[in-house]
């Protein structure tokens, strides 16, 4: 797997994808974006979002100034069209439900090289729009990496491409960026836990107040 965008993908395919996904986004029903101020456009971040629809990872794509990295579900990629689609779009697998050593690795992998990466700490789309319980890896990665997280908050993405629908439906949509968190590196003498789960609750508080 990569550790660096594709050449070819970033100068030519990400600005022709970002312009042909941006006009059907925005013509079916509108797409705002907000706070991209606070996604630093080079170095190592973090992007934690909350997940509403697959149409969240285009969304992404045409709100970000800079080429991004994503982890998805490894179910997803074992998927007849999304698979491809999604690999093509710098995605790599993560096991759901577990310490996926390999997956951990090669974000860490990633974030030592520079990159910027999108996880989505609730590990499932949410089937009510609410935003579910945080899994604690985003707080780990950001600890060990000494990485900024940016939370963001899709809106209106599961009313554009319900969940289990194949068809595009018209519906305003937006994302909105905070500003970046910075959890430090980890405490000596302080439970590694505790550190996490703190760090999860204030990015959680965050992505809530989005």
């Amino acid at each position: 797997m990569r550790l660096t965008p594709d050449p070819l993908y970033a100068r030519t395919w990400l600005p022709l994808i970002r312009f042909g996904v941006g006009l059907l986004y925005r013509g079916f029903g509108g797409y705002r974006i907000q706070g991209v101020e606070n996604l630093p456009r080079s170095g190592r971040v973090l992007v934690a979002c909350n997940h509403l629809s697959l149409a969240d990872p285009l969304a992404m794509l045409v709100a970000s100034p800079r080429p991004l990295f994503y982890m998805a579900a490894e179910e997803l990629h074992q998927m007849a069209w999304v698979g491809p689609t999604i690999r093509f779009l710098q995605s790599f697998p993560v096991r759901r439900g577990e310490w996926d050593q390999n997956a951990i690795a090669h974000a860490r992998a990633l974030l030592r090289n520079e990159q910027g990466l999108v996880v989505y700490p609730e590990g499932r789309i949410s089937p009510d729009g609410e935003l579910l319980p945080l899994y604690p890896g985003v707080a780990m990665l950001a600890l060990r990496e000494r990485c900024p997280v940016v939370p963001a908050r899709m809106r209106g993405t599961d009313g554009f491409l319900p969940l289990g629908s194949k068809l595009i439906r018209f519906h305003p949509k937006s994302v909105r960026f905070g500003p970046a968190l910075d959890f430090g590196a980890p405490r000596p003498g302080e439970s590694i836990k505790t550190q996490v789960q703190a760090a999860t609750e204030r990015l959680r508080e965050a992505m809530l107040g989005l």
